[in-house]
């Protein structure tokens, strides 16, 4: 089974995306028109996307950081070209009316944008890690969510609510441990120790980096005792668009962190990043 196709297609964000999106497109409409309408469709792109993921990851810090990049962009060009931006709106067929370019020129002048520069970039560089690791981790959880598919062979709706018991480990809890350490390095699930085990957590959604949610998120827990158990969240389950056995897909989803902590014991840590990117 392919598992390149196993999840529904979802809105995502990566880093090339605001050159792409803005540098190319700002540069031909100066060249070619003249005027600078593509900052603004941009600032309402980033302004749009920060609110998708913020119902998505459940995190403020992705509307924050996109709402402040927005204001950023926008200003810099009133600012810097207020005659011109009147001339854009008058294209339109909208009047600004005479007070716009003084009132510009007043309070939203160069100085005042290198503040809200000034205070972006402090945004960006305390909240920015945050949003920058929530991604990485539904990158990671879409990956692990194909793997366990790819081996799936029955397609029943048998979805529960109930940890699944998915088998016996063999590891310490000082080797758990360690593997948790690298998974969370490595950006792929987040760790956490509720007691006797520990648990790993993963999600195409709602981020596990919000603590308030985190213990209605899939995971897969290695318990002192030996055990496995798997629990996949239902918002999980229907990121898939087949419905594929529960019990199976539990299975599988346990069997392939067992995989990745036999590599991580046998010191092939590499296989890990290797085979999931691999779908």
């Amino acid at each position: 089974m392919s598992a390149s196709n196993t999840i529904k297609w979802r809105l995502t964000w990566k880093v090339w995306l605001p050159i792409v999106l803005f540098m190319i497109p700002l540069i031909l409409e100066k060249e070619i028109f003249g005027t600078y309408f593509s900052p603004y469709v941009y600032g309402l792109f980033v302004f749009v996307i920060g609110i998708i993921y913020y119902f998505r990851l459940k995190l403020w810090q992705a509307f924050v950081v996109m709402a402040m990049m927005t204001i950023t962009i926008c200003a810099y060009f009133l600012a810097a070209r207020p005659e011109k931006i009147e001339e854009m709106i008058l294209l339109l067929g909208l009047d600004p009316g005479p007070i716009f370019v003084p009132w510009l020129k007043t309070y939203l002048t160069m100085p005042i944008w290198f503040v809200m520069l000034i205070i972006n970039s402090i945004i960006f560089y305390s909240l920015g890690p945050t949003l920058m690791k929530a991604l990485d981790l539904e990158k990671a959880a879409i990956r692990l969510f194909k793997l366990a598919a790819r081996e799936v062979t029955d397609e029943t709706n048998g979805f529960t609510d109930r940890p699944y018991y998915a088998g016996k480990h063999s590891y310490t809890r000082d080797r758990v441990i360690g593997f948790a350490s690298f998974l969370e390095e490595k950006k792929i699930c987040r760790a956490e120790f509720p007691g006797a085990g520990i648990r790993f957590i993963f999600s195409m959604g709602i981020s596990p980096l919000n603590n308030k949610y985190k213990d209605t998120l899939s995971y897969v827990a290695f318990d002192d005792d030996g055990s496995l158990n798997v629990f996949i969240s239902e918002r999980d389950y229907k990121q898939y668009k087949k419905q594929y056995t529960f019990s199976q897909l539990c299975e599988l989803m346990g069997k392939t962190f067992l995989r990745f902590a036999e590599y991580y014991n046998s010191n092939n840590e590499n296989r890990i990043i290797t085979e999931l990117k691999s779908v």
